[in-house]
């Protein structure tokens, strides 16, 4: 008993004591941590290691190895031979690459050299690393600057290409690609000598008469590997058609005269016996007129065109049938819109009009709305335009798209478009709402209707800008029916000069006024 009285207290006091060890040492360690780890963190961090620079033809990318104490870096770069460093950038100390992209502030030149260095920075201690004054070198590759690219047929089998000089280029890429496809095709790399390229007519680069093509010429750097820009669209020419020969006429050949016969002498002459009397002649037939040559077709007449288009729309149709899509019906709205179309990429093969607005415009102007897809091509009959655009991917998608309802064909000059639209009669209202001004080239009225047709753009310059006394009009505010109490930002003067308004639905514009009246007392 005596002895388990006395363990008791001694086992208490044991643990007391271990408790109050490990407290001290709790209290202890940070202040320990506390005391050296700032010390070490301020330290100056080491000078940056740059393992490489690599260079594009716009931009440069420098690597270097982990600075030890090191919280970020500034990089630095200056033209080779230059003096002073630029600041390009400060980042983290978690990125060991950055890539200078060559800006107005910070330029970088092609076939110009240029020298980077890094610095780290530690910001417990505010002090910074050492760094390479020399830096590293790189040299930015030379890019040839983009020209400017013309072509002419010399004959059905013949083109010349000419262009302007390329600044850095030494070599020059010439391509061209027919009016059917978008792929371009290189048919020769010349010296940056020369500034022309004759394009004969191959098995390998073939010129159809007849057909349009497309030439574009771009720069290149054998050097450094570079390609110059060049134009998207390329320069457009159309080849003439083939020469008929016209055959030469045999010469007939005369023959040869028989000579007359000695005359043999005349014997005296017997008296003459009572003359006979001659019987009456017998009247020659009336002779038959010969048939009126017919005359040969005007192929640009109405009717010839009409005959084309009807064409077009039979083959257009089969085409959807084989492939599961209903037959389309032909729309005079839509054929306007084509004819006009027609005549406009002759000038400019494009889907851009001439005076750059989309070929949307075209079709809305004529009346028709609902645009879906335009197909254009070159071709001397309808089976060929149909032919070349069933053999194109993407012309055949707007072909055979489902949706389509109708369609319209335009034919100037062996240049064919194809248009199709769902429902293109439909039409949706635009009302112009004065908002307590009116309309004096309406009549004064303080609101008006434009029928539109559907998903077509209304300019807004187009329409009439109302009065209202006393104030004055600063724009255009757009309505929702669909959602009470909508109103749409202001379209201000400035907006309203240089864009459309987009018609998906039934749509209101609301004036909005600034108010111009003097209310102050003037009298004395």
């Amino acid at each position: 008993m005596k002895k388990n009285v006395i363990e008791g207290p001694n086992k208490t006091r044991l643990l007391n004591g271990l408790l109050a060890v490990l407290l001290a040492i709790t209290l202890i360690a940070p202040a320990v941590f506390q005391s050296t780890t700032p010390a070490a963190s301020k330290r100056t961090p080491a000078r940056p290691v740059i393992t490489k620079v690599t260079a594009t033809k716009n931009s440069a990318t420098v690597t270097w190895k982990k600075s030890k104490y090191a919280t970020s870096y500034r990089i630095y770069y200056k033209q080779a031979g230059a003096k002073k460093w630029t600041t390009l950038a400060t980042i983290s100390s978690k990125n060991l690459k950055y890539t200078h992209k060559s800006s107005r502030k910070h330029p970088l030149k092609g076939g110009k050299k240029y020298a980077y260095t890094v610095r780290a920075y530690n910001k417990y201690g505010k002090k910074w690393s050492s760094y390479d004054k020399k830096g590293k070198t790189v040299t930015i590759p030379a890019v040839p600057s983009i020209v400017k690219t013309r072509v002419k047929a010399n004959s059905y089998k013949q083109t010349t290409v000419t262009w302007t000089k390329s600044i850095n280029a030494t070599n020059y890429l010439v391509y061209y690609r027919s009016a059917d496809t978008t792929k371009w095709t290189r048919i020769a790399n010349v010296s940056s000598k020369t500034l022309k390229y004759v394009h004969k007519s191959s098995r390998k680069y073939p010129v159809e008469a007849g057909r349009t093509y497309y030439y574009m010429v771009r720069g290149y750097n054998k050097t450094y590997k570079t390609y110059g820009s060049y134009n998207k669209a390329g320069m457009q020419v159309v080849i003439p058609e083939r020469p008929v020969a016209t055959p030469t006429a045999t010469p007939t050949v005369a023959p040869t005269a028989t000579p007359k016969p000695t005359q043999k002498p005349k014997p005296t002459a017997t008296p003459k016996p009572t003359a006979t009397p001659k019987p009456t002649a017998t009247p020659k037939p009336t002779q038959k007129p010969k048939p009126t040559a017919t005359p040969t077709p005007d192929p640009d007449s109405p009717s010839e065109i009409n005959k084309k288009i009807k064409e077009v729309v039979k083959l257009t149709n089969q085409v959807r049938v084989k492939h599961g899509s209903a037959a389309v019906v032909e729309d005079a709205a839509l054929d306007a819109g084509a004819a006009v179309r027609a005549k406009e990429i002759y000038t400019k093969f494009s889907h851009d009009r001439p005076d750059g607005r989309n070929a949307d415009s075209a079709y809305n102007e004529a009346g028709a709305g609902n645009i879906l897809g335009e197909n254009i091509t070159t071709g001397n009959t309808p089976e060929r335009a149909v032919y070349l655009w069933e053999n194109s991917r993407g012309h055949l998608y707007a072909m055979i798209d489902k949706e389509a309802t109708h369609i319209g064909v335009g034919v100037y000059k062996n240049f064919w478009v194809q248009i199709f639209a769902k429902n293109p009669s439909q039409k949706y209202t635009l009302t112009v709402y004065a908002n307590g001004g009116t309309f004096p080239s309406k009549g004064g009225v303080e609101k008006f209707e434009i029928s539109v047709p559907a998903r077509a753009d209304v300019k807004l310059s187009t329409i009439d800008i109302p009065e209202k006394e006393g104030s004055s009009f600063i724009g255009w505010t757009q309505l929702d029916e669909r959602i009470p109490g909508y109103e749409s930002g202001l379209m201000d003067l400035d907006y309203i000069k240089n864009n459309d308004l987009h018609m998906p639905e039934n749509t209101t514009l609301k004036a909005n006024w600034s108010d111009t009246s003097d209310s102050s007392d003037s009298s004395n």
